[in-house]
């Protein structure tokens, strides 16, 4: 999507970069093992207060020091981990916090977020298509929104900004939680409204309407059910002319098949299904016609059309001829 105009963005305080291994000693494996398995800011935190520098960027995470060769590059599906020239390792935040990402997702959803995942990193956004009649409104919403956010609670960023694209125009408030500690994801999500009050409201609605969904979709398929069963009843004495006939399993040899359905409103139709050979053309064609009795399935005497199509399944039905 194409950025037309910038409203607001803001970002946490990262370290500044720093090109030299601030870090001159080994780093055992075990501890690049638990890396390479994914990490969270309290297991970094941890290793910062042993005395391995962890200097957080915007991008990612660089932990110095003389780290073994890697092993594995992916973390949670993506090339997320990096070995500098110098042997420091950088992680990007895409393998870390994830977990918790996942977990804050499903409470920012009631928010109307959706959280995004991909080679490239992670994100929360909200899109609203807007117009000069709604968009002061929608504006205002995100600026609200906005500042119920506590960029101090975690690593990352907050943007809103007007984009374009297949001939629309958007409002796009994105958040980017890159890493955050534990301990601040309730007071974040407390902060922009995502309460657990809220969620479990929205969870409570959510099994009502699956346990009305369900309730429905019983009853109308016995209603269904029912009504087959009534057709089926109903056209006993067509059912036992059609079962004189041979009945074919998984063919698709050239002839006239019977086959019993059902139609859109469960009543039981024979559907006549033709398949032919065409000289010169190696693959059979075939055409199909319903009919409410079986009299006039069996008395019916198909044609070829110039529109029908290679059959290439294979169908189990009585034979007629």
């Amino acid at each position: 999507m194409e950025t037309i105009e910038t409203i607001f963005e803001s970002q946490s305080n990262y370290d500044s970069k720093s090109i030299l291994n601030r870090f001159d000693k080994n780093i055992d494996r075990a501890i690049l093992d638990k890396i390479e398995s994914g990490v969270t800011l309290e297991t970094l935190n941890q290793l910062n207060k042993q005395g391995v520098p962890v200097l957080k960027y915007k991008t990612q995470i660089t932990i110095h020091g003389k780290f073994p060769e890697l092993s594995n590059n992916y973390i949670f599906g993506y090339k997320n981990l990096f070995q500098n020239k110098n042997l420091s390792i950088g992680v990007k935040y895409n393998a870390i916090d994830e977990e918790k990402r996942q977990r804050i997702a499903k409470r920012l959803k009631n928010l109307g977020f959706h959280y995004c995942r991909n080679s490239q990193g992670t994100k929360f956004d909200i899109m609203e298509i807007i117009n000069k009649d709604n968009f002061e409104q929608v504006k205002q919403g995100f600026l609200l929104l906005k500042s119920k956010i506590d960029l101090s609670l975690f690593y990352g960023s907050c943007h809103i900004w007007v984009g374009e694209a297949w001939g629309c125009k958007y409002l796009c408030f994105d958040l980017y939680i890159n890493a955050i500690y534990e301990a601040n994801i309730e007071p974040f999500l407390n902060k922009i409204g995502a309460t657990i009050e809220l969620y479990n409201i929205e969870q409570a609605k959510k099994e009502a309407e699956e346990a009305e969904y369900k309730r429905k979709y019983e009853e109308e398929r016995k209603e269904a059910e029912a009504k087959r069963e009534a057709s089926k009843a109903s056209k006993e004495d067509q059912l036992r002319i059609l079962e004189q006939y041979p009945r074919i399993e998984k063919t698709n040899e050239p002839g006239k098949y019977i086959l019993r359905q059902y139609d859109y409103d469960n009543n039981l139709v024979f559907k006549v299904v033709y398949i032919y050979n065409i000289k010169g053309k190696q693959k059979p064609r075939w055409n199909k016609t319903e009919f409410i009795t079986v009299q006039e399935a069996i008395s019916y005497k198909p044609q070829q059309n110039y529109s029908d199509n290679i059959y290439s399944s294979k169908l189990t039905g009585y034979r007629i001829n």
